[in-house]
């Protein structure tokens, strides 16, 4: 007996072995089914939508894997990823991936991401269906989750009239803390004591992690480049601070034809303003630091950070758009300008390399090192304007601990 033929004789003599067989032969067999049985159920579903069969072109989308589509294209750096793969299979500023079983639309471009965010705005407001944001946010109740319609069009609103308004920002601690007790004994709006505290979660944690992110990259950025922090000091006049990189909430799509392309109904949509933001077609050298463009004579002096120019959405645009943009860049331009009035920066001893910059994925994208710098309090003079800024500055403002940033 040949050594092939016993190696035949012992697989099918135990029944086991000949189980584990059949499952490894068995098992792509069944990905294989399962992926071209979602792709034709993708296809009914398209062609029995209210748009007609000669629009309904997909978005292009590179090859991907049964079962887990495009998981395995997305590295430690997915905001990295996703623009690397719009810029290699996409088209107009748009790319299709399957992440798993959903289905996502990734925006890379600002006219991809003004089609989005304007002209279909409409369509692509609302959010999909979380177990998670339910159990976290009392039902999904707040802002930044809720579905688009009126329960968060009465929240908004609750919240921009009585907490997010420039009088507001900028009125007192004590009168803040009057409108947020008058907010909780609110009931025009018809918000019930649980939808209060899931807005109050919502306002915590957007305006807690992402200025102190804001903070801590700019003041990164201004070590790197010292000439910039002397012009900054000199001038004490700060220009908006750069937004941390971030890719949007993910949207919920409807039936949309634009440009040819057809997204189906339930696809997710991530809006990389991350990408938008180092695209070359729309920023000089977007890869440096340079704060002076937006400053007049720059080349993105017109550009503002509102939602009218979609190069440039660190608060979003339409009807999702950051309802926290005035207090936060008060809070971030107040807390920087700060910082470089009453101290000058040095870096620790044994860091004579520089501020390392590598980033770390998580809930925000953030330096994968804590920035340590060690505070020189400035002296000045005892009389005149200078001392009086001082004095408020240190009277009014708690400068915060940049190695717990």
């Amino acid at each position: 007996m040949s050594h092939l033929q016993e190696v035949a004789y012992q697989v099918t003599s135990s029944p086991l072995v000949l189980a584990q067989c059949l499952l490894l032969l068995l098992v792509p067999l069944l990905l294989l089914l399962h992926y071209y049985a979602s792709r034709r159920s993708r296809s009914n579903r398209r062609h029995g939508s209210s748009c007609s069969d000669d629009k309904q072109q997909l978005p292009p989308s590179p090859p991907g894997l049964p079962i887990i589509g495009h998981l395995h294209l997305i590295g430690d750096l997915p905001h990295v990823s996703l623009r690397d793969l719009s810029a290699k299979h996409g088209r107009d500023g748009l790319v299709l991936l399957h992440l798993g079983a959903a289905t996502t639309l990734i925006v890379s471009s600002p006219q991809a991401a003004e089609a989005i965010m304007r002209t279909h705005d409409h369509v692509f407001a609302s959010r999909l269906v979380s177990t998670v944001s339910d159990d976290l946010m009392y039902g999904s109740s707040d802002i930044a989750f809720s579905p688009y319609g009126e329960h968060w069009r009465q929240a908004r609103k609750l919240v921009t009239t009585h907490l997010l308004t420039v009088k507001k920002v900028h009125s007192y601690r004590s009168a803040r803390k009057e409108e947020v007790h008058l907010v909780l004994a609110h009931k025009e709006y018809g918000m019930t004591r649980d939808h209060v505290k899931a807005i109050l979660v919502d306002m915590f944690g957007a305006g807690t992690d992402t200025s102190s992110l804001v903070l801590e990259l700019a003041i990164a950025e201004l070590m790197r480049n010292p000439q910039q922090m002397a012009k900054l000091q000199g001038d004490i006049e700060v220009a908006p601070a750069c937004p941390a990189p971030r890719a949007s909430p993910l949207h919920m799509a409807d039936c949309v034809v634009d440009g040819g392309y057809y997204v189906p109904s339930g696809t997710r949509v991530i809006l990389n303003a991350w990408a938008l933001g180092r695209d070359p077609e729309s920023w000089e050298k977007p890869e440096e630091f340079m704060p002076e463009r937006f400053m007049d004579g720059g080349s993105a002096a017109a550009i503002d950070f509102r939602g009218n120019h979609f190069q440039f959405l660190p608060f979003g645009a339409g009807r999702r758009i950051c309802a926290g943009i005035n207090f936060g860049m008060a809070t971030v331009e107040i807390m920087l300008a700060n910082l470089m009035y009453c101290f000058d920066w040095q870096l620790p001893i044994g860091m004579e390399k520089g501020v390392d910059m590598t980033e770390v994925f998580g809930v925000t994208v953030h330096l994968k090192e804590k920035l340590m710098l060690v505070p020189v309090p400035k002296l000045r003079a005892t009389s005149g304007h200078s001392m009086q800024a001082a004095e408020e500055t240190s009277m009014n403002y708690n400068l915060p601990r940049l190695d717990r940033m």
